[in-house]
């Protein structure tokens, strides 16, 4: 029978120490990219694999999971995080949470650290765009979701709903009612799938309706100042607009607090809309258009499927769940003339 080959003949051949093949495998961020590369095709070689101590190390549970979410500051991130952390708890499992703001592209360090203190499986919202943390978790056979996104093509299975559609329905909503001259408020589209998905969608439905040149994309961060100051910029750069489309409902949580003190009426002047449906659109004055987030159901269905992949029993599916555009008081048909965004304001 042939020998299985061991961590010393890969160091051997590559002509490194042990402790630099270990950390290959177990941080890779440690090892220089022309030397990881090395390893990495000595091992494959050689037929050596880690995988045999990495699955006996796991089968000592911690039962310890990692929820790495953009911010628990917004009630839809919490929402969610009850109904996931709910079902773990039910299955034996204790939740530790990262926020990590929402870059996805800068993630390797912070879920390093939660994974090196012992978690059985991971969970991340939205698409992980940071190479280095994906190669990680590969290497490592960590059991990882993601959420908030349905993202068929990952090399993760996922549980959320489709952001480029449900924002298609909102703006088709939108020029049904007549609206020509649209901006849109997006958060910051770095790093986070979400938004540039929302923001595509605007980008096409306004291109395919020629109404391009009409139409305008302004990116902010997630604040209520930050909605604040983008309407400012509105009523100043782009009078002519009509309504005002805002990727979150905290973002036109701040339009519409604006529009108040410009005496901008809305929807008679200015119709807004937001995304998320949280808990407070409701009780604006109007109350806020917005697209209702499945937050409960994918924090359930993501526990499952988190428990089904640490288990390993079977290939995990993605599961695409259902938005609903939810139509309230702060939109309304486009009038035959401008909006009085440009009036003088007084006092």
């Amino acid at each position: 029978m042939k020998r299985r080959a061991k961590v010393s003949d890969v160091a051997n051949e590559v002509g490194v120490s042990v402790a630099t093949v270990s950390r290959t495998f177990n941080d890779p961020k440690a090892v220089r990219d022309d030397v990881r590369a090395r390893v990495l095709a000595v091992a494959r070689s050689l037929g050596y694999s880690p995988h045999p101590a990495a699955k006996a190390l796991r089968m000592q549970r911690t039962h310890i999971v990692g929820a790495v979410v953009p911010t628990l500051d917004y009630a839809i991130y919490a929402r969610m995080m009850n109904k996931f952390q709910e079902r773990m708890n039910e299955a034996g499992y204790m939740v530790f949470m990262l926020a990590a703001g929402f870059d996805n592209s800068k993630l390797y360090e912070p879920v390093h650290q939660l994974i090196s203190r012992g978690t059985d499986g991971l969970l991340v919202v939205g698409k992980i765009e940071d190479d280095l943390l994906l190669r990680f978790l590969k290497e490592r056979h960590i059991p990882t979701v993601l959420t908030y996104s349905y993202l068929p093509d990952e090399p993760f299975p996922s549980v959320g709903f489709d952001n480029y559609e449900s924002m298609r329905q909102l703006i088709e909503y939108l020029l049904l009612l007549g609206h020509r001259d649209i901006v849109m408020i997006s958060g910051i589209t770095r790093g986070n799938d979400r938004q540039r998905s929302r923001a595509g969608a605007f980008q096409d439905a306004v291109a395919k309706s020629g109404i391009a040149k009409r139409c305008h994309a302004l990116e902010r961060p997630y604040s209520l100042y930050e909605g604040a100051a983008a309407m400012r910029l509105i009523r100043s750069e782009y009078p002519k607009t009509t309504a005002v489309m805002c990727a979150s409902d905290v973002l036109a949580f701040g339009v519409l607090s604006e529009c108040k003190k410009l005496n901008i009426h809305v929807p008679n002047d200015l119709v807004i809309t937001g995304y998320d449906n949280q808990d407070f659109s409701a009780l604006l004055d109007p109350p806020l258009t917005t697209v209702d987030v499945p937050a409960g159901d994918m924090g359930t269905q993501s526990a499952e499927a988190l428990l089904a992949a640490m288990t390993g029993s079977s290939k995990v599916a993605s599961v695409k769940l259902k938005t609903n555009l939810i139509i309230r008081d702060s939109t309304a048909p486009a009038h035959a003339t401008s909006p009085a965004l440009a009036k003088d304001v007084r006092g």
